[in-house]
């Protein structure tokens, strides 16, 4: 009896916060169409001043549309990359920051510093208890605690070494050193429960929206 009311009361809590994911994003979605649209109208409004005012108001609704359209896809977009952070963290868990970082390939040297317009697809995520290396900011790559992690500077190249040896060495952000990540981690580490246990990367879960 105990196990059966343990469960459904599991599957009750499950339920709800299906629904509150669904509804933030939803709420996401909805809140990025009407900002892109109302940003893109002014201009489209600002035609010739010989315009005929039916043409100025079809290109204005025009263009409203498009852009409710692009900033309701872009607001879902981001909303479901939060929604897949949120769900990786454990409870009492929290992001600290986020950082941009180029890998490093075995064997070859360390490019550059980061330049301003330098794309990578790859941020290193500092949290209360770990820290997790994702792509594209919704697929996880590794995640450890900070007891398990030790970081070291080379140069600009951060060097993170884990249980089983090196796990990467990345050039940080622009602007960002990586004696600064050290410190962190040293302090994080000392305020790290014992036995805490690193979340396994996993595949991403889409939140329903429907």
């Amino acid at each position: 009896m105990d196990e059966t009311v343990e469960g459904a009361a599991e599957g009750e809590a499950e339920g709800e916060a299906d629904v509150a994911r669904r509804r933030r994003v939803r709420r996401a979605t909805v809140w990025g169409g009407m900002a892109s649209a109302a940003a893109v109208v002014p201009l489209a409004v600002e035609g010739p001043d010989d315009m005929p005012g039916w043409l100025s108001a079809t290109i204005s609704l025009v263009v409203g549309l498009m852009g409710a359209v692009g900033g309701a896809l872009s607001g879902r977009r981001e909303a479901v990359k939060t929604e897949v952070r949120r769900d990786a963290l454990d409870e009492g868990e929290r992001e600290l920051g986020r950082y941009r970082v180029k890998l490093v390939p075995e064997g070859r040297p360390a490019p550059p510093p980061f330049k301003e317009k330098d794309y990578t697809s790859y941020s290193l995520t500092t949290t209360t208890r770990r820290l997790q290396l994702w792509e594209f900011d919704y697929l996880p790559q590794w995640s450890h605690s900070w007891r398990e992690l030790s970081l070291t500077a080379e140069g600009h190249v951060l060097v993170i070494t884990g249980p089983q040896g090196v796990l990467g060495r990345f050039v940080l952000e622009r602007m960002l050193v990586p004696e600064e990540l050290v410190l962190t981690s040293r302090r994080l580490r000392a305020r790290a429960p014992r036995g805490s246990a690193p979340s396994a990367p996993s595949s991403p879960t889409v939140p329903r929206t429907d």
